[in-house]
């Protein structure tokens, strides 16, 4: 299984969006396992949250899947609260 990694800003926002959008989109056409690291992440609102739930769609349509790793404390909170672990795999 091929796997990519795509570390996560910051602050992951609406002002994210672009380039995250191009990254998962050229990672999705030549892998089947996206592994979003989110070391440094300390913020993520409701932009954000929907920014993934389109990632992962997309990466589904591709066969392949989104992981979520080294979240920290308050991310980590806020995708439990909108269920996100649900659909994307959170480690």
């Amino acid at each position: 299984m091929s796997n990519d990694t795509i570390k996560m800003p910051k602050r992951f926002d609406y002002s994210s969006g672009a380039e995250f959008n191009a990254a998962i989109s050229a990672a999705a056409q030549q892998h089947q396992v996206i592994t979003l690291d989110c070391t440094y992440m300390d913020y993520l609102d409701s932009a954000g949250i929907g920014l993934l739930v389109m990632a992962n769609k997309k990466v589904q349509e591709k066969n392949a899947k989104l992981v979520m790793v080294n979240l920290n404390t308050a991310p980590r909170e806020i995708l439990q609260l909108a269920n996100l672990q649900k659909i994307i795999e959170i480690k």
